[in-house]
């Protein structure tokens, strides 16, 4: 008996929250894992927030709501939100996914809600939002993101004409306002999209920072350099950020270098380059000249040790004179050797050479015949 009128409780507490009136179901707190057969397919409002629900299946159960104009989901499993998820609720204008675990949103999450007014992310862990969603979104008129891991949105062309009037929270987020930063605060000054909470909207790094909200970071002299480099999204970020779940999630984005963990952020190194590019040469310019003094000092090193100066030995007199006398007499023989063959020379060159006489010496004369002849 008494388990009868316990059963009797626990379905009539059931009832009391599965409430279906008008077309509007609210199925709050019943832990449910996916949407129940029973409920009619014509209804507009659908609250399943305060389950566990994760979006395994999800998708062809809210095929057969096509005229859901609301749809609750928040406070459930979700951690993904895979292409497609929505494709079949052309209606919808309300998408509530608030206080769940989600981390990645794919670049067709939202295809097919062409008439979607009103999104919240809030309370999530995203760490990146691919922004071209938001071309798909053309009747958005509220963007909520407040306290979700995202340090950078990176606003395209496309963007920068939004002209239908958007409505878009973003603090809570530990916002990177580095040169990768600027798009997405221009954005927000030039075109009709309305940051609310824009006081509390600051940047979270780099550290000098801190008292800019993430509207106004182009008032800061240290954008200045960000315009002038002409891309202030060339280098990459990667960042570390802690969910709920006690996870290290990486991402990377454009801009220069910054860590979140444990909820610690650490600032980005920014207008470095120059520092580091002298550091370089110098330490080149260092090493070159340690080289050459390494392969130059055994020379100058033998070159000091030789180049020693030594005082001049006073010598004995004697020793003088003998060397003079030697001297001398070397002179003295030299000079006569000179003048003998001066005399040699010139006996040579004056000796005494006969005139020729006319005859032919015939050397088959006999000296007898000869001397007969002369006498």
């Amino acid at each position: 008996m008494h388990m009868i009128i316990l059963l009797l409780m626990m379905c009539g507490s059931v009832y009391a929250e599965f409430n279906c009136v008008n077309k509007e179901c609210s199925l709050v707190k019943l832990n449910l894992t996916e949407i129940p057969q029973n409920i009619s397919v014509d209804i507009i409002k659908l609250n399943l927030a305060e389950n566990t629900i994760n979006l395994d299946g999800l998708s062809k159960d809210l095929q057969h709501y096509p005229n859901l104009t609301e749809l609750n989901l928040s406070n459930n499993t979700i951690k993904s939100l895979p292409n497609g998820t929505f494709s079949g609720l052309t209606k919808l204008e309300v998408l509530i996914l608030k206080d769940n675990f989600i981390t990645a949103v794919d670049e067709f999450s939202f295809k097919g809600l062409d008439n979607l007014k009103i999104l919240d992310l809030s309370n999530n862990q995203i760490l990146e939002l691919p922004t071209n969603i938001l071309l798909l979104l053309k009747q958005l008129e509220k963007l909520n993101l407040e306290n979700n891991n995202m340090t950078n949105v990176d606003i395209k062309d496309a963007l920068k004409d939004w002209k239908t009037p958007l409505n878009i929270t973003l603090h809570g987020n530990p916002w990177n306002c580095s040169c990768s930063l600027i798009n997405l605060s221009e954005w927000l000054n030039n075109s009709t999209v309305i940051l609310e909470d824009e006081d509390i909207s600051k940047c979270a790094t780099p550290e000098n920072m801190k008292n800019y909200t993430i509207k106004a970071i182009l008032t800061s002299p240290d954008m200045h350099q960000c315009k002038d480099s002409g891309n202030p999204s060339s280098t990459t970020e990667t960042t570390y950020s802690e969910s709920p779940t006690t996870a290290l999630h990486p991402t990377v984005s454009n801009g220069n270098s910054s860590t979140v963990i444990n909820g610690t952020i650490t600032a980005p190194t920014t207008g470095n380059s120059w520092r580091f590019l002298v550091g370089v040469v110098v330490v080149g310019i260092v090493t070159i000249l340690l080289i050459i003094a390494a392969i130059k000092f055994p020379r100058w090193y033998d070159f000091l040790l030789s180049y020693n100066h030594h005082r001049l030995k006073e010598e004995e007199p004697y020793m003088f004179e003998e060397e003079f006398n030697v001297d001398f007499d070397m002179s003295t023989n030299d000079k006569r050797r000179d003048e003998d063959e001066t005399v040699v020379v010139f006996e040579q060159t004056h000796s005494f050479v006969p005139e020729d006489d006319g005859f032919i010496e015939d050397k088959y004369i006999d000296e007898k015949d000869m001397r007969l002849e002369l006498s």
